[in-house]
Formats: C-alpha cells, structure tokens, sequence
C-alpha cells in the first residue's frame, strides 16, 4: 500500500536534510583529494564564500518574496570593514567577522525601511540603486577604502595558526560558513521565518493573522545583510585586495542567477546553484569576452530541463519513480480522503506547498 501524504512529506524533509549532510562531507573532505591543487582549491574556496552569499540573497527572494539585485553592495560593505578594520583595528578575527556582519546588517536594516510601502519593480530600482552607489562611494571614500587602489589584507590569523596556505583558508571559510548556514537553517525554523514564509505567500492573509509584514520584511532585509557581509569578509581575506571594481552589477546578477538555478526557497539549492555557476565561470574566463554569454546559456540550459532550479531534481525523480510503480500500487477508497485520489495518481505531494523550510 502507497504511503500516506504525511509519510511522504516527512520523508522528503528526511531526504533534503539527508542531502545537506551528504553535501557538508563532500566540502569537508575535498581537500583530502584535491588539496595539493591550488587551482582547485581557489575554486572550491570561493564556491563556498558564494554560496554564503546566494543563500543570503535567497533569504530575500526565494523565503520572502523580494526581489533584489543589489547584493553585491551588502558583499562589498563586509569587506571593506574587515579590510579596515584588519589593517587599523586590529581586532581578533571573530571579532572583526561579526563586526563585517553587523555593518552590512545595519545598511541592510536601513535599505529595508522602505521595503514595507514597496513591491515589485520599485524594489528592483531601490535595490539596484543600491548596488552602483556602493562601488562609486567606495572610490570616493578614500580615507577608508583607499579609493582605486583599493584595501590590500594581511594573512588571516586566527590565534596562533594563520591561514597562509589554499587549504587553511579554504576550511576557515567552510567553518565559518557552515556555522552561518546553521544559524540560518535556525532562524527559518523559528517563528519569525515562517513569518517570513507567510507574507511571501499572501500578505493579506498574514496581516490577518496578526504578522506585522512592513517589520518582517525589515528583519529578512536585516539577515540577508548580516550573512552576506560576513561572505564580504571571507571575501575580502581570499582575494587579499578589495577594489571597487570587485562589487559590479554584474556580480549581483550573477548571485541571482545562481539563486534561479539552484531553486527558490532552498537553501541547498542555493548551494549547488553557486558551485555550478562559479565552476562554469571559472572555466570560461579563458573564452574572452564570451564569459557572461556562457553563463548565461547555462544559465538557460538548467531552467529549461528544471524550470524550478536543481533543487526540484530529487523531487522529479521521486515522482517519475513513484509514477513508474503502477496504478497497482494505489491505496484503497479508505486509505486517503476522496479529494486527495487525484492528486496522488498525479504524483503530486498534498503537503509539499503547506509552509516549512525547504532544506
């Protein structure tokens, strides 16, 4: 006898979580393989500072519904607070991450204020606006960020170890960057992400149910940035120089891209949507000009054989399978309620649209 719905529910939670897990060995462990490849290593190191971002980014458009395509500002104010504040500051590197984190929340915070009167494309120049400013006041603040020539960064030291090497520097980032989608994970569990979820799927019905949608849309604003300038940080000690020219439109797009790929609303997703696309564009940035069209096309490519990203691959497979199995294996007229018959033998999952953190 087929399963139950619920069954099914649990044991696709079951399955993404398990996913997760999967994925959190295979980065840890990479080095182990390739570890001796600096090349490699480079392209592991900023997958995982990406998906950081990505993740963040999906926090605002695939959990809350807000469009964004400014997140390369947010990236760009972590990093020059932790290239300042490693050069002038001195601080201990905990220290100076949670300081990355708090000021690119604090613009987050502030940028998010006008997010509760504003949708759709009015987001989108708010956001946009945003993301250029950065970069130009960046190259007029010259007393902090050193303008054109940009910020160069020290070695990271943590205590008595420094990160000198790709693959010290690589499992600094993986910590710090799995502690962070932890926290996230947390926070999307808790009350206020299924706030969250309730005003991307109707604010009406939120505001009916008492969830203050102008103060929620603030607070996912507010940790969008906060994790993104974190990445900022982590940022900035990988490439050891931060210039203007590092935080382009370009880039934003290229988060959003990597957001539409891996699946709105999962945060694995995003995972995987980041380490495919920064392996696409490392591998065409020999080809020219061609890089973004590349990307792009690849771009292409993913949503026309998966039009919900690559996190909807597991799912795909468990409904062909499921299809597969007969209509032999359909339970008897006491086994479900008479409304949900057709949408079992259409293989869809009654309780997969009902809320939850999509892992």
């Amino acid at each position: 006898m087929m399963p139950n719905p619920l069954s099914r529910l649990r044991k696709g939670h079951m399955a993404r979580r398990g996913g997760l897990a999967v994925g959190f060995l295979a980065f840890a462990l990479a080095p182990i393989f390739v570890g001796s490849n600096v090349t490699t290593m480079g392209i592991l190191t900023e997958a995982v500072i990406y998906a950081l971002v990505v993740v963040s980014l999906n926090l605002l458009v695939g959990f809350a519904g807000l469009v964004s395509i400014g997140q390369a500002g947010f990236l760009a104010v972590g990093a020059y607070a932790a290239g300042y504040s490693a050069n002038h500051l001195h601080l201990a590197l905990p220290l100076e991450l949670l300081l990355s984190g708090i000021l690119a929340g604090l613009v987050g915070f502030i940028l998010g204020l006008p997010s509760g009167r504003l949708r759709g494309h009015y987001l989108v120049i708010i956001t946009l606006g945003f993301g250029l400013a950065v970069p130009q006041i960046a190259l007029e603040a010259t007393d902090i960020t050193n303008g054109f020539t940009g910020l160069s960064i020290s070695n990271t030291q943590f205590g008595p170890i420094v990160m000198n090497s790709p693959r010290a520097m690589y499992y600094f980032a993986f910590v710090v960057v799995a502690i962070s989608m932890m926290l996230i994970l947390l926070a999307l569990a808790s009350k206020s992400g299924r706030a969250i979820m309730a005003v991307r799927d109707s604010e009406a019905a939120a505001l009916a149910m008492g969830i203050p949608v102008a103060r929620t849309k603030v607070i996912v604003f507010t940790l969008s940035a906060f994790f993104c300038g974190i990445a900022g940080d982590l940022f900035a000690h990988f490439e050891g120089l931060v210039t203007p020219a590092d935080f382009t439109l370009a880039l934003s797009l290229f988060f959003l891209a990597a957001v539409i790929v891996g699946g709105l609303g999962s945060v694995g997703g995003s995972i995987v949507g980041a380490l495919v696309l920064v392996y696409v564009q490392t591998r065409s940035a020999s080809v020219g000009g061609y890089s973004e069209f590349i990307i792009g096309a690849a771009v292409v490519v993913v949503l026309m054989l998966f039009p919900e990203g690559l996190a909807s691959i597991p799912a795909l497979l468990g409904r062909r399978l499921h299809l597969t199995r007969g209509v032999a294996e359909l339970p008897g007229p006491d086994a479900v309620e008479p409304g949900e018959v057709s949408s079992i033998i259409a293989g869809a999952d009654p309780g997969e649209h009902q809320g939850g953190v999509n892992a």
